[in-house]
């Protein structure tokens, strides 16, 4: 019998907590070690997630370039890891080129399948950063409670569920200036 495990991959923005690693790797390696104990041919594998806007908020916080945190978080996650005792057979990286082309191998596929179709819709555009701005790089006043230190994809005190249009006032959190409302367009992926 084959089994795969995996769990959630961590974001290379922090230093792994007990609360991660109780939440996350941890019910994995417990599973991994059980199967392999019952013989299970077992493959246990996680890595570190290094692409988003959590990789670019930190590496603008700590003026390194997002490369440069990646590594920096990567082998804290895995030292880390390795001190608790979790015993991945690969702990690996989603910026490796062999993860990459699996990715675009995936993609592409879905893509001949004609799976994946193109719309347009409206996005907080940074004219100082010269870039769209992704949900969290975006504050501004809670339309629901008024609260002032609202992100772009929900209210911390009232709990509201928010797209970043939908602030009042929004800035960008990077810059603290105001971005402008543009047409972007995006892929998504036809479900049915």
């Amino acid at each position: 019998r084959n089994i795969l495990i995996t769990s959630a991959l961590p974001y290379v923005n922090n230093e792994p907590h007990l609360g991660n690693i109780i939440g996350c790797v941890l019910s994995a390696d417990v599973y991994a070690r059980f199967c392999r104990a019952r013989l299970h041919n077992t493959l246990f594998v996680c890595g570190t997630d290094e692409y988003g806007t959590a990789t670019e908020t930190k590496a603008f916080q700590e003026k390194m370039t997002c490369e440069e945190i990646c590594n920096k978080y990567h082998a804290l996650h895995s030292d880390i890891y390795k001190w608790f005792g979790i015993c991945f057979d690969e702990f690996g990286r989603t910026s490796t080129h062999r993860q990459t082309r699996v990715a675009q191998e995936i993609f592409n596929d879905v893509h001949a399948q004609g799976k994946i179709h193109e719309e347009a819709m409206e996005q907080l555009y940074s004219t100082k950063l010269g870039r769209f701005l992704a949900d969290r790089l975006v504050e501004g006043t809670c339309p629901k409670c008024g609260y002032e230190d609202a992100r772009g994809d929900q209210c911390d005190k009232c709990g509201a569920l928010l797209s970043p249009t939908e602030l009042i006032n929004p800035r960008c959190k990077l810059t603290g200036t105001k971005p402008e409302l543009r047409t972007t367009n995006h892929l998504f992926l036809n479900l049915t």
